[in-house]
C-alpha cells in the first residue's frame, strides 16, 4: 500500500500518496489531523483485510489491572475499540487497557518462544527493556501475575504516584508493543498515535521516537511492508527523533484539503535535526552540545546530566555513524560561531581499540573514549559501585552463573571478561552488557549504571594508578572537558 484513497461523508474524499511504514501528519491547530486519523479508522477497521489500532489523545487513568476492563474486553473484544472511537475525556480507562495491552504482549511473546530455541531471551529484557531505557527514574518489571514499577534505587512506586510524562511513556510504549506484537502479515497493519507527545518532556517525545524505531524494525522487513503507523504531531523533539530514519515519510494536512502527500526526510533536515529537536531545552539552559556517536551513548549521557543534579552541563545530540558525527562536527565549527559569541560543543568518539587523542576542529573540541565503547565502562569501580558489588564479588558470581548456564551463547565471552587482567578494556562486549547488570543483581538498564556512575564522579580526581577508574575509561582530556572537574592528581 503506497497510497490510501477513501471518501467520508463528514470530510469528503481523502487521499494519503506515497505512505512510508511511519508517516507524520503535521499542520496547524485545527486543519483536521485528528479528524483524519479518525476518519482513516472508521473507515479500515471494518474491512477484513485490515487490522487498526487507533490511539486518542484522550489517555486518562492509572496504568494498573482494572477488573472492569477485563471483564468488557472478554466479553467484547471490540469493547476498547469502540470506547476509544467516542474519544470522550470522561473515560477514564484508557490506562487499564495499556495495562491489558501489555499484558497481551507478553502472551503474545511467550508463544513465539515456544518454537525456537529460547535461550537468553526473556520478555523482561527484550520488551521491557525498550522500555525500561526511555525512563529516567523508574523502570517497569515482572512481579508475579502482574508488572512491578520501581524507583532507581529498587523502591516499589504505586501507579497513581507516577509523573503524568512517565504515565504516559509506559501507557504509549505498552500500546505500540502490543500492536507490534500482535501484526497479522496476511493483512495491512495500521496504528493511528494521535498526538503522542501529550505531557511529554522533549526528552521524552525524542526517546519515544527512537523506541518506535527500534520495535519498527525489529520486524522482519518481508512482513513490515504491511504496517503503517500515522502520527499526528507537533512536536518538533518527535520529528527529528524519526527524521533519520528510511522508514519515515512527513506529509503536512492543510486547512482546506484532503489529499496529504509524504515524501522522506531530506538530507538537510537530517543533519539539523538533532539542533532543533529540543528548542525549549536549548534556549533555557544554553549547554553545549556533546555530539555522540549512537544511541547507546546519547542516553547514557541524558541520564547523567539529569542524575548529576546540574553539574553535568552537556545536550547530547545523536549521529547515527562515524561519518556523520564527522559531518555534525564540521557543521557546529561552521555553524556555531554565528548562533554564540564564545561558541564551545564537544564530540564524544568509542575507543574502538584505537589508541591517541583528537585534535578540535574549529570550536567543537573532540575526544576519544580510552576504552572500547562506553558500555566496556560498566566494569569499572565506581560502575559496579552503583550496582552495590566489588569486581571480586561480581567474578564470584560471574563463574557461579556460567555454570549453571553452560549452553548460554555468550558463555565464552564472559568467562574472557572474568578471566583478563585488563577487563577486556579494549575489546568489544556488547553482547553482555546487560548480562553483567543481571548478574550482579540488578534490573537497571546499563545505561542508567553508567549514567548514574558518570554523574557520582563530577567535580573528582582519581589516582594516576587507578587503571579501572571510570574517569580513566573515559580518559583525562573527556573527564575534564564533559564532567567539569580539575585536572588528574600528578
Amino acid at each position: 500500500m503506497t497510497d490510501l484513497k477513501f471518501s467520508d461523508v463528514e470530510i469528503g474524499v481523502c487521499e494519503l500518496r506515497e505512505l512510508k511504514p511511519i508517516n507524520v501528519i503535521l499542520g496547524r491547530n485545527g486543519a483536521g489531523k485528528s479528524r483524519l486519523l479518525r476518519s482513516i479508522d472508521k473507515q479500515l477497521a471494518g474491512q477484513e483485510q485490515y487490522r487498526v489500532t487507533y490511539v486518542t489523545p484522550e489517555r486518562t487513568g492509572v496504568f494498573r489491572r482494572d477488573g472492569n476492563v477485563d471483564t468488557n474486553m472478554s466479553g467484547n473484544p471490540q469493547w476498547a475499540a469502540q470506547v476509544r472511537r467516542a474519544n470522550q475525556t470522561s473515560n477514564s480507562s484508557f490506562k487499564a487497557m495499556s495495562h491489558l495491552a501489555l499484558r497481551n504482549a507478553e502472551t503474545a511473546y511467550l508463544r513465539k518462544l515456544q518454537d525456537v530455541d529460547a535461550r537468553g531471551k526473556s520478555f523482561q529484557t527484550d520488551c521491557l527493556g525498550p522500555i525500561n531505557r526511555m525512563l529516567s527514574n523508574v523502570f517497569i518489571e515482572q512481579g508475579g501475575n502482574d508488572f512491578v514499577l520501581r524507583t532507581m534505587e529498587g523502591l516499589k512506586v504505586e501507579p497513581d504516584a507516577l509523573s503524568s510524562g512517565e504515565s504516559e511513556t509506559i501507557a504509549l510504549a505498552s500500546e505500540v508493543m502490543s500492536f507490534i506484537m500482535a501484526v497479522d502479515p496476511n493483512k495491512e497493519n495500521v496504528l493511528l498515535l494521535d498526538e503522542p507527545d501529550v505531557h511529554q518532556h522533549p526528552d521524552l517525545q525524542a526517546r519515544f521516537g527512537h523506541y518506535l524505531l527500534e520495535l519498527l524494525n525489529s520486524i522482519p522487513e518481508a512482513v513490515r511492508k504491511r504496517v503503517f503507523i500515522y502520527i499526528a504531531t507537533h512536536s518538533t523533539a518527535l520529528v527529528c527523533a524519526l527524521a533519520g530514519s528510511e522508514l519515515v515519510a512527513v506529509g503536512t494536512k492543510e486547512f482546506s484539503s484532503n489529499v496529504v502527500s509524504f515524501a522522506p526526510v531530506s538530507d538537510n533536515l537530517k543533519k539539523v535535526a538533532p539542533f532543533f529537536g529540543h528548542p525549549l531545552s536549548l534556549s533555557l539552559s544554553n549547554d553545549p552540545i556533546l555530539i555522540l556517536e549512537g544511541e547507546d551513548d546519547e542516553r547514557v549521557w541524558q541520564q547523567a546530566a539529569r542524575s548529576s543534579g546540574g553539574r553535568i552541563r552537556v545536550f547530547p545530540v545523536l549521529a547515527q555513524s562515524v561519518n556523520q558525527q564527522s559531518e555534525l562536527e564540521l557543521f557546529c565549527a561552521k555553524t556555531l560561531g554565528t548562533v554564540y559569541d564564545n561558541p564551545k560543543a564537544y564530540s564524544l568518539r568509542d575507543g574502538d581499540g584505537v589508541p591517541g587523542t583528537l585534535n578540535a576542529v574549529g570550536c567543537v573540541e573532540r575526544f576519544r573514549l580510552q576504552c572500547y565503547a562506553i558500555e566496556n565502562s560498566l566494569v569499572t569501580n565506581e560502575c559496579l559501585a552503583v550496582l552495590n558489588i566489588t569486581w571480586a564479588e561480581f567474578r564470584e558470581l560471574g563463574m557461579a552463573w556460567i555454570n549453571d548456564n553452560p549452553g548460554h551463547q555468550n558463555v565464552v565471552l564472559l568467562k574472557d571478561l572474568l578471566n583478563a587482567q585488563d577487563r577486556l578494556r579494549n575489546t568489544k562486549i556488547k553482547a553482555v552488557r546487560q548480562l553483567i547488570v543481571g548478574i550482579a543483581g540488578s534490573k537497571k538498564p546499563w545505561e542508567v549504571v553508567v549514567g548514574q556512575a558518570l554523574a557520582s564522579v563530577t567535580g573528582k580526581t582519581f589516582p594516576p594508578d587507578d587503571e579501572f577508574s571510570l574517569l580513566s575509561f573515559l580518559g583525562d582530556a573527556a573527564a575534564v572537558g564533559l564532567l567539569q572537574r580539575g585536572a588528574p592528581q600528578a
